[in-house]
């Protein structure tokens, strides 16, 4: 067997391979043996159809098996002899199988980057910490008495108005074809509340109960687009939507009565201080991860390397279906219908992980940094468990010896992020409404 490589880029290759003739062959009589003895054909005793008669009716069929198990057997074989980390299935380019000559294909592959000397030093950062302020907690302990709001039923009109809740089905079409991401049944909306997507409240106002209206509007923006791609005019959606219930929010008081009942405080200022340190918390652990990310994207500067185009489609596809966005419709991430700066942000947020994982994994390895298997059982007792029920789950999950290996793994990239952290210079920064005061 001939083979040979060419390097297309850093983490692409492309394998050519020569299969001898009389291999071929050997593959071809193996198969017709096969058939010989599987097939059942009208006229012939079992294992007794002439060879001529199973080429014409099988002929075709035995090839492709015949081919298939050729590249199967040859790529593997290949792989194996060169060492090569394959990320994503190789793509095929087959000439036809033919009876004594000799067969021949290509496999295009991706392959795992090579990250290592990772160089981390001199990194300094920001870990910026904002302050809470009082509106913050007044507007959070707003949200928590909207929580526990109730809908009472509007009787007395069969018109939408600004405030009102409605329940609604919508959906949106482009160039007849639905678009993912843009479509619902039995959605709750609070009119005249900020949304998603400009306009769309608005066309709302003043529709009865039943009524069933139609409208455009232009796509909503991409989060990475530009100021310039902001000034040029976004293509527009058709929009479908039907409200089927007229609904008025009751939101509850914030007195003391509401934290006894809701907040387990004697008092509505014992519930305003709980809240404020929560939100103390959450700023506390939003610095540290803003700082973690910081670090993180300087050292990726510091250690470019390319991410195989592949895997970074399987990443955005994975994100896209966790995201929702993929629908009732089961659309792929890579269907015309979803907007161009949609399928780019997700591309960016994939690429992002993918770049973060293999960095990190080289930490790993240059640190020698492990994980024990006592931490990995400590990891898996602390994640948060509300029922027996749930806690069964979370053991059985972790039971898979795989994904307690990814586990293992997780906790081995947190190690090497904290190893690196330890020796950035990081400058705290506390932010308050007045200003920021530093210390470092």
């Amino acid at each position: 067997m001939k083979i040979s490589i060419e390097r297309l880029s850093s983490v692409q290759k492309k394998i050519a391979f020569e299969i001898p003739a009389d291999q071929v062959q050997a593959g071809l009589e193996k198969a017709y043996r096969t058939y010989q003895n599987r097939v059942r054909l009208k006229g012939f005793r079992a294992g007794r159809v002439p060879r001529r008669v199973l080429e014409r009716r099988f002929g075709e069929e035995i090839a492709a098996e015949v081919s298939s198990s050729l590249v199967e057997e040859s790529l593997a074989k290949a792989i194996e002899e060169h060492e090569l980390a394959i990320v994503t299935k190789p793509q095929i380019v087959a000439e036809r199988l033919v009876a004594g000559n000799p067969f021949c294909y290509s496999a295009t592959v991706e392959t795992k980057p090579e990250v290592k000397n990772v160089d981390y030093e001199g990194i300094a950062v920001d870990k910026v910490i904002s302050s809470v302020a009082e509106r913050e907690v007044d507007e959070s302990l707003a949200r928590l008495a909207e929580s526990f709001s109730q809908l009472h039923p509007v009787t007395e009109r069969d018109r939408a108005e600004s405030g009102d809740v409605v329940t609604l089905d919508y959906r949106a079409v482009q160039q007849g074809r639905a678009i993912p991401g843009l479509e619902g049944k039995g959605r709750l909306v609070e009119l005249g509340k900020e949304s998603f997507l400009p306009g769309f409240q608005e066309q709302l106002i003043g529709i009865k109960k039943g009524q069933t209206i139609e409208f455009s509007l232009p796509l909503p923006q991409g989060p990475q687009e530009t100021e310039s791609d902001q000034q040029e005019a976004r293509p527009t959606a058709t929009f479908r939507a039907t409200i089927h219930d007229i609904a008025q929010k009751e939101v509850p008081l914030l007195d003391d009565e509401f934290a006894k009942d809701h907040g387990e405080c004697d008092t509505l200022e014992e519930l305003r201080a709980r809240v404020r340190e929560n939100m103390e918390q959450m700023a506390e652990r939003t610095a540290e991860g803003q700082m973690h990310d910081a670090v993180l994207s300087q050292i990726l500067d510091k250690n470019p390397f390319e991410v195989p185009p592949g895997l970074i489609r399987e990443q955005a596809q994975q994100l896209f279906v966790e995201s929702g966005m993929q629908g009732q419709s089961n659309v792929s991430f890579d269907d015309p219908t979803i907007p161009e700066a949609i399928r780019e942000d997700f591309s960016q947020r994939a690429k992002r992980q993918i770049e973060t994982t293999l960095l990190l994994d080289a930490l790993v390895e240059q640190l020698g940094i492990t994980s024990t298997e006592e931490e990995v059982d400590l990891k898996i007792e602390n994640f948060g468990a509300t029922s027996v029920e749930q806690r069964q789950q979370i053991d059985t999950f972790y039971a898979d010896p795989s994904n307690r290996q990814m586990l293992q793994g997780r906790l081995c990239r947190e190690k090497a992020l904290q190893a690196v952290v330890g020796k950035a210079h990081v400058r705290v920064v506390q932010e308050d409404v007045a200003g920021a005061e530093e210390n470092d």
